[in-house]
């Protein structure tokens, strides 16, 4: 972890490199993954926080926006577990160009200020209600959200397609935590948030360099 940090600003640019050799699309997919620890650990940054299936956990939380027709990540970064992840997710697209490309979650990112800050980005989000099908209240959607609801609800087809869309991240989540350089479970000398963000970083970068390699793309010399 000590050399890690004495080389994070040639990770980061290695980083951008790579990501910048492989294809981008229009479409990006957004998405959470938990980074668990033991529940008896002493770290004072990991927090507990709900993990799909198995209830609760103590750990991390990785936030990530990917490209649909790379499966290259276009914007990371880590939280506490108990981080939600519109919130994360704001803060992500703040650092993105998305003119004229549209941004898909589930129903956790279902948030008016998210659909804003998407919006603002040049972007357009679409994500499921948790609990379609009822009233909007009386306080004042995003338009974008509206529209979400509309082809959503309104489209049987339209909504086995937004699933079927998501499918991409599931296929990238899964390819960086199972190459052999991926992002395994945290070892024990990765704890406290500075380190974890860094080990995702490099580890993000080496998925990078795996995409490129599997897809046969010529480095620069």
């Amino acid at each position: 972890m000590r050399r890690l940090k004495d080389i994070d600003p040639l990770i980061e640019a290695l980083n951008r490199e790579f990501r910048a050799l492989l294809p981008g699309g229009p479409d990006k997919t957004c998405d959470g993954k938990p980074l668990v620890v033991g529940g008896d650990s002493k770290d004072p940054d990991a927090a507990w926080g709900k993990i799909p299936g198995d209830g609760w956990a103590k750990g991390y939380k990785l936030h990530l926006v990917i490209d649909e027709s790379s499966g290259a990540i276009e914007a990371i970064d880590v939280t506490a577990l108990d981080g939600g992840e519109p919130t994360a997710t704001r803060r992500l697209v703040r650092t993105m160009d998305l003119s004229a490309c549209t941004l898909r979650g589930d129903s956790g990112y279902d948030s008016n200020p998210l659909y804003r800050a998407v919006a603002d980005r040049g972007g357009r989000l679409i994500a499921p209600r948790k609990k379609p099908g009822r009233g909007l209240g009386h306080h004042r959607h995003h338009p974008d959200r509206l529209r979400a609801i509309a082809e959503l609800e309104g489209d049987p087809a339209a909504l086995r397609a937004h699933r079927h869309r998501r499918i991409r991240v599931e296929q990238s989540l899964a390819h960086l935590t199972n190459v052999p350089c991926g992002l395994a479970p945290l070892p024990n000398f990765v704890r406290r948030l500075p380190r974890v963000r860094r080990w995702v970083k490099t580890k993000t970068m080496l998925y990078h360099l795996h995409r490129i390699l599997t897809l046969g793309i010529a480095l620069a010399a």
